[in-house]
């Protein structure tokens, strides 16, 4: 059984994450990729990196102990989905100001999620719930590992990480629009189920 304060914590986790949103956007404002970049931009892009990534393992975090603790609330399944989202287009966004990421590909996860999230809307509102699939947790974590690797960009550790950002792009991409239309089929298929018991 949860302590009291355990029934709290997922929940704080997920506020601080909500809060790591716009102190991203601030550390990126200081970033310049021109004529190879400064200093500032080398620690600001690491800075960006790491809120980012530990961002990201919070979100395992939360959900581990909301489920172990069975602290399940409303207002988790609604805000730790939008902190995440928050998080990733924040960061996308950015990138495309700094010339990291194309704006056609940002348009494209943009789409995706406004359709999913839109979609499970209506689908909760009918009754319908469908269970995260694993071909979203594959597309959360290629899309987490490529945008820390174009979060990083520079060769630290003579790491080439603009590059391995870009190349884990391409599966994340796809694994983006082949999770959203198994998530569109899946809603279809319920619905129907649904008016055949009608």
């Amino acid at each position: 059984m949860a302590t009291p304060i355990m029934t709290y914590i997922p929940n704080a986790i997920t506020v601080l994450r909500l809060l790591s949103v716009p102190l991203l956007l601030v550390l990126m404002l200081f970033i310049d990729d021109n004529d190879g970049g400064t200093r500032l931009s080398y620690m600001m892009s690491l800075l960006a990196a790491l809120l980012f990534l530990v961002s990201m393992i919070s979100d395992i975090v939360d959900g581990y102990l909301a489920r172990r603790f069975k602290v399940i609330s409303n207002f988790g399944k609604l805000m730790d989905p939008f902190a995440d989202k928050m998080l990733f287009m924040v960061a996308m966004i950015m990138m495309v100001g700094l010339g990291r990421m194309s704006a056609w590909i940002v348009a494209l996860f943009f789409m995706r999620e406004v359709g999913v999230t839109t979609l499970r809307a209506i689908a909760i509102d009918e009754g319908i719930i469908v269970a995260a699939s694993s071909l979203g947790k594959y597309k959360s974590a290629f899309v987490s590992s490529a945008v820390v690797g174009l979060l990083i960009y520079y060769p630290f550790f003579n790491v080439h990480w603009y590059l391995i950002g870009h190349l884990l792009l391409i599966p994340s991409l796809i694994l983006s629009i082949a999770s959203g239309v198994q998530y569109c089929v899946c809603v279809y298929r319920k619905y129907r189920e649904k008016l055949s018991m009608v």
